[in-house]
């Protein structure tokens, strides 16, 4: 009786895991690379393309990448406009806040909150 008790909470903790829960609410289109698209930036969002799509050029953009894995990469504007690289990881609090915490200790733990999200636009709140 007790192996049943214990699988069947293993199964339970499985069936509720971090990317499953982030697919469920956002749909497996989070899980790429997105750049900010500052163009469509509205007072209450920040919009995101994928890294894909067409946008016009500019003088450095940040990105993010959102994994599977529960690893996240950062590309903040770096020297000259070329993005940097911050390995960091995620986990998601309640149902539309990602807490990123970046793998270099000298970096601050961050939120994003999403407030849309779809196959080509993704709006972060401000």
């Amino acid at each position: 009786m007790k192996s049943y008790h214990l699988t069947f909470i293993l199964l339970l903790a499985s069936a509720c895991s971090p990317t499953q829960r982030m697919e469920k609410a956002f749909g497996e289109s989070i899980f790429q690379h997105w750049v900010h698209a500052h163009e469509e930036d509205q007072g209450e969002y920040r919009a995101f393309r994928p890294a894909s799509y067409g946008l016009p050029p500019s003088r450095g953009r940040e990105g993010f990448d959102i994994r599977r894995d529960g690893s996240f990469m950062h590309y903040p504007i770096g020297a000259a406009d070329v993005p940097g690289e911050a390995p960091a990881r995620w986990k998601l609090k309640g149902k539309s806040t990602l807490i990123v915490t970046p793998d270099d200790g000298g970096r601050l733990p961050f939120e994003l909150r999403i407030i849309e999200s779809g196959k080509d636009l993704l709006k972060v709140a401000k």
